[in-house]
This record gives C-alpha cells, sequence and structure tokens, in this order.
C-alpha cells in the first residue's frame, strides 16, 4: 500500500513543480529593444518635398543613422543622426509597451499615402510592421513624428 501512495506522491510533486516552475509569456518591452529599422517611403505622394526616409537605430552600440532623400534630382540627400535625447525619447515610446499589440499591417483607403516598413529587433525575434498611410497606434505616430522632425 505504501509502494503506490508514494509513487503517487512522486507524480503529483513532479507535475507540481512542472506547472509552477513554468515562465509567464515574455513580453517584449523596450528594456530588451536591440535596434530599429525604419524605412519611410514617399513613393505616390503628390509632393516633391515629401522625403523618403531610412533609419537605423542601434540602441546597444549607441548609434543611429538617418539619410532622407528626394524624388527631385536638385534636392540632394542630407545625412543625420538622432541625438541622445531623441534615443532617450524612443527608448521611452517603447517603455513597458507589448510589442505583440501591434498589428504586422496598417492601412488607409486612401489613394497615395506615405508607407513605412519599421523593424523592431529584439534578441533573436523581429517585429516587421507596414503602415501605409502612417496610421499605426502608439508607439508608431510617435516615432514617426520624430523621425520627420530630422
Amino acid at each position: 500500500m505504501r509502494k503506490p501512495l508514494f509513487i503517487l506522491l512522486i507524480l503529483v510533486l513532479n507535475f507540481c513543480s512542472r506547472s509552477f516552475g513554468q515562465s509567464k509569456p515574455v513580453r517584449h518591452v523596450a528594456d530588451s529593444v536591440a535596434r530599429i529599422e525604419m524605412h519611410l517611403s514617399a513613393f505616390g505622394v503628390e509632393a516633391d518635398s515629401f522625403p523618403t526616409i531610412a533609419i537605423v537605430i542601434d540602441f546597444v552600440n549607441g548609434y543611429s543613422k538617418c539619410v532622407k532623400s528626394y524624388f527631385d534630382p536638385d534636392i540632394k540627400p542630407s545625412f543625420d543622426t538622432f541625438s541622445v535625447e531623441d534615443r532617450r525619447k524612443i527608448a521611452l515610446l517603447f517603455k513597458n509597451f507589448d510589442l505583440t499589440n501591434l498589428k504586422a499591417e496598417y492601412t488607409v483607403s486612401r489613394i497615395d499615402q506615405p508607407t513605412s516598413t519599421t523593424i523592431i529587433y529584439i534578441g533573436a525575434q523581429k517585429f516587421v510592421i507596414k503602415d501605409y498611410g502612417l496610421v499605426g497606434p502608439y508607439p508608431l505616430r510617435e516615432l514617426y513624428k520624430i523621425a520627420y522632425k530630422l
């Protein structure tokens, strides 16, 4: 009688230790965002003064690069970087934000709108967000404002 009870007790403890030992689902928040890449396209926009912008922000190495180019060949491309303050603002946008709440694609029905592709790297994972019309929710809209301000 003791042997079956002992085996049952071992099985119950083994099951309980596995259940309690499981961690919660990983939330992908800013503290672990390593890199952001953005391509803000002006293709289809009815304004020659609207730039196409390519951005890389590397939070791990404290590096950023922004290249603005225009359809009009008379306007030369410009190169810039984000200040430490701008990088801090961008990092704060994602602080405690669960990136799994973002959709992979946002769109509007109007034509000739700018398109953004934003890639957010977290460890080995990456989140790719395509946004036609720049209508994505917070924190994307705030990120666009900072990018276009440069």
